[in-house]
């Protein structure tokens, strides 16, 4: 079935850092990246809540970018080298059990001593995942109950340890991350959603970016 193609902002999500999985002979540690557990969010496109629902396999996730060394980012902070206090061991993205997993090599710059204890000692525990919507299923009913987002095509584009996990529930933004959202839209295709809807949505997107 062919979609409709709306420009979307990179989305993020709260993932785990496993500190006793620490190994001091590659100075890495593992993370799980994506559990594709049901997120309740708030759409700034459609003024409303929905469920997103991320699809983990193979098929459904665009690996490349992450499985070349995806950078370990100190809160999603993608604009000056020294806030990459990481990154991703090539090839070691993998699933297990449902969950996305992978294996990240900590930096060893002395001004990143303190994140990196912090990190080990389990002080550090929460990290995000950055990552690019291509496809959506959207599912929509008329008895009132929240849409939802079947996401079953989607890139990670980085790893971030983060002070506070993301709440999925709020996405009230700084002026400064309005700008950045509008620079980095791409487009996704939403299948399943209405054309009236889908025009609505994007003249709010545009107004809510302006």
């Amino acid at each position: 079935m062919k979609g409709i193609v709306i420009d979307l902002p990179p989305s993020r999500r709260s993932v785990e850092v496993r500190a006793a999985s620490f190994e001091e002979a590659s100075n890495s540690i593992e993370v799980i990246w994506t559990t594709g557990e049901k997120v309740r969010r708030y759409s700034w496109r459609d003024e409303g809540y929905y469920d997103e629902e991320l699809v983990v396999n193979a098929s459904n996730i665009r690996m490349g970018r992450l499985n070349n060394g995806a950078p370990f980012l100190d809160t999603h902070d993608d604009w000056q080298l020294s806030s990459v206090i990481g990154a991703v061991v090539p090839g070691s993205a993998k699933f297990v059990g449902g969950n996305g997993l992978a294996r990240v090599a900590l930096s060893v710059a002395p001004e990143h001593e303190g994140i990196i204890a912090n990190i080990k000692a389990s002080i550090i525990r929460n990290i995000s995942v950055g990552y690019r919507i291509h496809r959506v299923e959207k599912t929509e009913s008329d008895d009132g109950s929240v849409p939802i987002w079947r996401i079953v095509d989607w890139a990670p584009l980085e790893i971030s340890a983060v002070p506070v996990p993301a709440d999925a529930g709020s996405m009230i933004r700084s002026e400064r991350r309005k700008g950045e959202d509008e620079k980095r839209l791409a487009p996704c295709e939403f299948v399943g959603l209405r054309d009236d809807s889908a025009a609505a949505a994007l003249a709010r997107m545009r107004m809510s970016l302006s």
